[in-house]
């Protein structure tokens, strides 16, 4: 408890984490209580009678080519940003974390194999490699789930797509730190004491890997944000009319010279979601560095 009291006092007088941190706590309240807070409806809202209408007071932030408006389809564009950022770093991290303990701990075939196939998963850009997956993957997929009866939701083909791009790069970090911990005099003595190759992964190098990958994932939950809205983009993303930020600014191009506010307010929540989450990672960067514990 002690530990937490003082990591806490220290997280405090990181302005960086604490702006981020305030961020982030700001969208996912905003996320949580859109439904009760929108004052409008995302998606039946269309009235073409105030189509392109600049911000007023009935529309904060103006309203689209459709007559919807743009603070609520922000609002709930939020929850599907914040929803695939979590589920494809969760993803990223948990199916990498286990590659790179068989890679980093066992070495031999499993090492060899791997990081092999790793290496030629990075070897494309993370972005076109989540634009091959999620058109490979498309609406057959959502689709063939609902024939079977399996609960779906839009952006399934999304979360997929990049949480197959991401994991990667946690296999690599955390290969890498397993090389290192693997190393140490405590995995030595429980080796000695006879605990097999299971217990010392999960039980003695994992929970060393936690600070790592805290901080690694909370950087990955922005990249993750902004590669969604990059497909929504180009169409790849949720299909219109659900209201994601990416879709937003997919509609304001054409309108972008006598409709700034179009595609200026969902262009803004991504910058400030995206600041919110590396600020707040590279907060706890700092904080976790044991080389700047004592300064």
């Amino acid at each position: 408890m002690e530990e937490l009291r003082e990591f806490w006092r220290r997280f405090r007088r990181n302005t960086t984490a604490m702006i981020g941190l305030l961020i982030v706590v700001f969208l996912a309240i905003i996320a949580l209580t859109a439904p009760l807070t929108a004052p409008w409806d995302a998606v039946k809202s269309q009235n073409l009678m105030v189509a392109l209408q600049p911000p007023s007071l009935d529309h904060p932030f103006g309203t689209d080519h459709l007559g919807r408006d743009m603070l609520t389809r922000i609002l709930y564009g939020s929850q599907i940003s914040l929803l695939v950022g979590f589920l494809v770093t969760a993803m990223g991290m948990v199916l990498g974390t286990l590659l790179g303990l068989l890679a980093g701990y066992l070495g031999g075939w499993w090492d060899r194999s791997i990081s092999r196939f790793t290496d030629i998963m990075l070897a494309f850009p993370f972005l076109l490699l989540a634009i091959a997956v999620s058109a490979t993957l498309g609406e057959g997929l959502l689709n063939e789930l609902e024939r079977l009866g399996i609960p779906t939701f839009s952006t399934l083909p999304v979360v997929l797509a990049l949480g197959i791009a991401s994991f990667p790069s946690y296999t690599r970090l955390v290969r890498g730190c397993v090389l290192s911990i693997k190393e140490e005099q405590f995995v030595d003595a429980a080796r000695a004491l006879g605990a097999g190759k299971r217990r010392i992964m999960l039980r003695h190098i994992l929970p060393n890997l936690g600070g790592t990958l805290l901080v690694f994932g909370t950087l990955r939950i922005s990249t993750a944000i902004l590669a969604e809205s990059g497909l929504s983009y180009l169409g790849l993303g949720a299909k219109p009319p659900e209201p994601t930020w990416g879709n937003m600014l997919s509609d304001g191009r054409e309108y972008i010279l006598f409709y700034p506010w179009i595609p200026l307010f969902p262009g803004l929540a991504i910058l400030v979601t995206v600041l919110g989450f590396n600020f707040l990672g590279d907060g706890l960067r700092d904080l976790l560095d044991p080389h700047m514990k004592d300064s």
